[in-house]
């Protein structure tokens, strides 16, 4: 997912939080496969979603691969279990077996720097001399790094790219912001530089590497890192939300991250080969306790604080209100989402890809094929709830902020919207977002916490002393993991005073704009003469900075969903700057006016000008906020 989807996902969810609807009661779990297909089917047809293909394991036996629905709309096509779909960031866990095997080997150590392999490789890290970003930082992304940029997403040149081609596109995100091994933020690129690394320490391109180390071992005789041929295997087709309007094939600029195409026999074989604890068909590609840790997070204060939950080596384990914790990855690319989860205990596990984006249709059928799956299991026993300590609740208490942005260019609206409260009574911890219902956590440990039916903790609260924060947060969930910081009642709520003033002071200044130009027409009309109030300058200067930040946002919406209008230099992108900028040379220009202006001596023109002056106090407010959050003269296509 790209991260402008990332932040609409993000501030939909700030907005109309999922906690806030009551859940609908929950239907039977499918008891048979045709039971499962007509739900699948009918979550297809209600989505908008073609089709999809679907492997389910048992206890080392593959009980089902099918396609679901159809792969191609015009001309028509169904799909089958030999139909290839995009896997997305599924294909993310190939770099990191492959890194594991290769440590075994003795070739590699998770714990190297990345400078040991690629010496004149591009990055910055301030902490480079005391905490180097390391391979195990890239695999869990604990780097610290922004994620791939908009440019870099955009890139669909069909010339296969070098993966040291690949990686150069994209240098200037590679900054680590706050200490490698502390917080978890997810970055794209931090698969394709191990990916790079193995390269260089096999010599030869990765696809070769994972095609004779997993790909025929394993049995995915079709996967492939490169665009299929259609006209020797059956492909999908991807498409829009509409689920008629197909979605250009995207050659994925460094391939490891997600480039992998996959057919539903394939991810059997996969999920029989982790399920299998690294063995398949009485073949031990990796031992057991490789296994284990491509699943375990080690390295962020998350794991460190004694989260079970958590992002491993591109594997990550998260729990769900059914009582299970499922080990897996999802992927997503423009038209295409996939969902890969097993239980490693109980010997069960799925895959399967389905050929739009809508997170909905995924949610659902992945319901539907757990239900399925765990009918007749007991769930493992939930943490037993401890006694809640009171200097705990008396130092945790209060106003935190997401301090672990995926894209930096954006964190100026997850800086105002990530706010969470956080209270406690004698027995629970109650987090309530900005909006929205909140949730309530009971405490397994001292500072350990889940939320009412999750089996295990899914919170922590920290000390991360190495970036400064003195209380804070870990959590990790369906939407992975997050940072916060707890901030001041001050500045959590005074920030959003100072941000709903001036969104008021926006529509403010069209208002009396609109109602000046009224007045005036009515006077023309009437044959009266005009009188030119003093302040009519600074209104009108604000109405024009309302027109601009209209323009961006509804550009930066336009763009959102098709990142080539942002990722390219076009004309959606260039007016997307230049408004941008135009609203920041405005707030200048409108501030000198309005307090250059004088009132005349009626009460009501200065009443008048004084509320310009607070709306240009406002406007500067937001321009400078807006130019040190890099949104200002942001040029996405570069």
């Amino acid at each position: 997912m790209t991260p402008i989807r990332l932040t609409s996902a993000l501030l939909a969810a700030a907005l109309a939080s999922s906690d806030s609807v009551r859940a609908p009661t929950p239907a039977a779990p499918p008891r048979t496969i045709a039971e499962l297909e007509a739900r699948i089917a009918r979550v297809l047809d209600s989505t908008k979603t073609p089709g999809m293909g679907l492997a389910i394991v048992r206890n080392d036996s593959v009980i089902y691969t099918g396609g679901i629905g159809r792969a191609r709309v015009a001309p028509p096509a169904a799909a089958t279990a030999a139909t290839l779909f995009r896997i997305g960031s599924t294909s993310k866990s190939l770099v990191a077996i492959t890194a594991l095997a290769l440590e075994r080997e003795g070739k590699l150590s998770l714990q190297d720097p990345i400078k040991k392999y690629l010496p004149g490789f591009y990055f910055r890290n301030p902490w480079e001399a005391t905490d180097p970003v390391r391979i195990v930082n890239l695999l869990e992304h604990t780097s610290g790094f922004d994620d791939n940029s908009l440019m870099s997403y955009a890139n669909n040149d069909p010339t296969p790219l070098t993966l040291e081609r690949g990686l150069a596109l994209d240098s200037a995100t590679r900054v680590s912001r706050w200490r490698p091994g502390t917080r978890f933020s997810y970055c794209n690129t931090g698969p394709a530089i191990v990916a790079r690394i193995i390269e260089v320490i096999e010599g030869k391109p990765f696809e070769q590497v994972v095609q004779e180390r997993w790909f025929t071992p394993i049995g995915m005789a079709t996967a492939t890192y490169m665009r299929p041929d259609t006209t020797k295997v059956p492909v999908a087709t991807l498409y829009h939300a509409d689920g008629i309007t197909p979605v250009p094939y995207w050659y994925v600029f460094v391939r490891p991250a997600g480039a992998i195409s996959a057919s539903a026999h394939d991810m059997a074989a996969y999920v029989r080969f982790l399920l299998g604890r690294g063995t398949i068909d009485g073949k031990t590609l990796l031992p057991p306790e490789a296994i284990a840790r491509l699943e375990r997070s080690e390295s962020s204060i998350m794991s460190r604080a004694g989260l079970t939950v958590g992002y491993g080596l591109h594997m990550y384990r998260a729990a769900d209100t059914t009582g299970f914790v499922w080990t897996g990855h999802g992927g997503a690319v423009e038209g295409g989402l996939s969902d890969l989860s097993y239980l490693p205990d109980q010997h069960l596990g799925y895959a399967f890809q389905i050929n739009t984006g809508d997170a909905g249709a995924v949610r659902e059928i992945a319901k539907a094929v757990r239900g399925f799956l765990t009918q007749g299991i007991t769930p493992p026993p939930r943490q037993p709830r401890v006694a809640l300590a009171a200097a705990t609740a008396a130092r945790f208490g209060g106003w935190y902020r997401g301090v672990s942005p995926r894209t930096q260019h954006l964190y100026f609206s997850e800086r105002l919207l990530d706010l969470s409260h956080i209270t406690f009574t004698d027995s629970t911890l109650r987090l309530a977002p900005l909006m929205g219902k909140g949730s309530e956590f009971v405490p397994v440990g001292e500072r350990l916490f889940r939320r009412r039916g999750e089996p295990v903790a899914t919170l922590a609260l920290v000390t991360d002393s190495a970036n400064g924060r003195a209380e804070g947060t870990e959590s990790f969930g369906s939407r992975l993991g997050g940072s916060t910081q707890r901030v001041s009642a001050l500045d959590a709520l005074g920030s959003l005073g100072v941000a709903a003033l001036w969104l008021a002071g926006v529509a403010l200044s069209a208002i009396v704009t609109l109602f000046g130009a009224l007045r005036w027409i009515v006077r023309r009309v009437r044959g009266r003469a005009q009188v030119r109030a003093a302040v009519a300058t600074p209104w009108r200067l604000a109405f024009a900075s309302t027109l601009l930040v209209c323009v961006n946002v509804v550009l930066l919406g336009a763009g959102s969903g098709e990142v080539r209008f942002l990722g390219n230099l076009t004309a959606l992108s260039a007016t997307l700057w230049a408004s941008g900028v135009a609203f920041a040379v405005l707030a200048l220009i409108g501030l000198v006016a309005a307090f250059r202006s004088k009132a005349a001596s009626s009460r009501w023109d200065k009443m008048s000008l004084v509320t310009a002056r607070a709306v240009w106090v406002l406007n500067g407010v937001a321009a400078v906020y807006l130019t040190l959050g890099g949104y200002i003269g942001w040029r996405t296509w570069s």
